[in-house]
């Protein structure tokens, strides 16, 4: 009976051992490892100096490190100042919190300015000429340390064209004619694809007329076709500009567009522009009505398919220039260096609020909270060096700037951090939970 009696035990027992292991190695702390964020901002490139132009670099901070994107160094150098100049290399800026701003003068009536960008795997450009007045150029920039492949599609007001590929060396750039990638097209859009490398593009609109200067502006790139955009702080005197849209549909289907406008007396849809037809994979150009408004406006791009648009307005005062507004992210908070540039924004959202504060030429700092219903005008008195944009809407803003002059200089900038923290998980084993509590 003792077999028995012991065998009956142990099979009474066995499941409360079982259940017992089980509770204790779940309640018996484990070795684990916490989850912490590490968050840096990398680094941002700007063109070189374009087309003859001379080129200043305004860097939101004077402990911001540069080097050139040129040769074999790659030892980046603190200049102890906010305006550095530029060079016929590009210019490799240090991770920061704030936004560069790359100025270039080809004449007395010619700017050109543009945000400086970290660049990506798709960069594209709605804007720009290859034909007989241009003096366009597209910059393909390599900052890495080893060669780069890039893809290079364009598209004219025909129809898209055959790729074109390009090996772009280590720490190096490349620039190539509009007028060679698409000759005698005025119309044209390009589409930048990176295989391989750290690759930052630039696309230059510069015109001619034999010794007559056109105007030159930057077309700012963008990553994505979209069924709603927008495009900030466009000029509007009707009387001294006139503009026209561009549009490019990347799929395979037409699309219907319709446009709205923002501006201080309210909103309002253009002539023909409330159902817009517009045919996919080539480029389109639709002339813009004249609207009088003593304030910038924005507008709002609505369409059924994916598009990228973009708005390009010629001055007609003393000088001639013109400048290309593409399409704008959402703004978050940052801080950049105008350079003493007398400067208005728009911003555009539903009940757009943003805090601003800012430092004039005297050096004084200056504090002030902007909003609105649908879009947010401000324009400081003078000039003004670094301003910070805070913010404060629950709701997506968007935000551009205008910039001109009396002698009819014109450019358009958007509001956009250029240097988004880059977030990495790190594990870190807790030593603590090691231990019996």
């Amino acid at each position: 009976m003792r077999p028995r009696l012991r065998d009956l035990l142990f099979t009474l027992r066995a499941p409360l051992i079982i259940s017992a292991a089980v509770a204790i190695a779940t309640l018996v702390p484990q070795a684990k490892s916490h989850i912490v964020l590490n968050g840096s901002y990398p680094a941002v490139v700007c063109p070189g100096a374009l087309s003859g132009a001379n080129e200043t670099i305004t860097l939101p901070s004077s402990s911001i490190s540069t080097r050139l994107v040129a040769g074999s160094s790659t030892t980046l150098k603190s200049h102890k100042v906010t305006i550095v100049a530029g060079s016929s290399a590009p210019t490799f800026v240090s991770g920061n919190s704030g936004a560069e701003i790359a100025l270039e003068t080809i004449s007395g009536t010619s700017t050109a300015e543009t945000v400086c960008d970290v660049g990506g795997a798709d960069q594209w450009f709605i804007g720009g000429s290859a034909g007989v007045t241009s003096q366009g150029v597209l910059q393909i920039i390599n900052s890495g340390l080893s060669d780069s492949v890039v893809q290079l599609f364009p598209y004219s007001s025909k129809v898209a064209l055959a790729p074109i590929s390009l090996t772009i060396k280590a720490n190096s750039s490349r620039n190539i004619p509009l007028a060679s990638i698409v000759p005698g097209e005025e119309s044209i859009a390009l589409h930048v694809v990176t295989q391989s490398g750290r690759v930052t593009s630039f696309l230059l609109d510069h015109r001619k007329n034999g010794l007559h200067d056109l105007g030159s502006s930057f077309v700012a790139g963008v990553a994505a076709p979209a069924t709603k955009s927008y495009i900030a702080a466009l000029y509007g005197n009707a009387s001294k500009s006139s503009s026209i849209m561009r549009f490019l549909v990347p799929g395979n289907v037409n699309a219907t567009v319709h446009l709205t406008i923002y501006s201080g007396g309210g909103t309002l849809t253009p002539v023909g522009f409330d159902s817009l037809s517009v045919a996919h994979q080539r480029v389109v150009d639709v002339p813009l009505p004249k609207i009088s408004l003593s304030t910038p406006y924005g507008i709002e791009v609505d369409s059924d398919q994916p598009i990228f648009a973009s708005t390009l307005t010629r001055t007609t005062s003393s000088g001639s220039d013109f400048a290309w507004g593409t399409q704008i992210p959402q703004m978050s908070n940052f801080k950049m260096n105008l350079g003493g540039a007398s400067t208005q924004f728009l911003f555009i959202g539903q009940s757009p609020v943003v805090k601003v504060d800012w430092r004039d030429q005297k050096g004084k700092v200056q504090s002030q909270i902007i909003s609105g219903d649908s879009q947010a005008s401000w324009h400081p008195q003078g000039a003004i060096n670094t301003v910070s944009f805070t913010v404060l809407s629950n709701k997506p803003v968007y935000g551009g700037a205008l910039i001109s002059n009396s002698a009819g200089t014109l450019s358009y900038l958007p509001l956009m951090a250029n240097q988004l923290v880059s977030r990495a998980q790190l594990p870190v084993a807790d030593v603590r939970t090691l231990a019996r509590r």
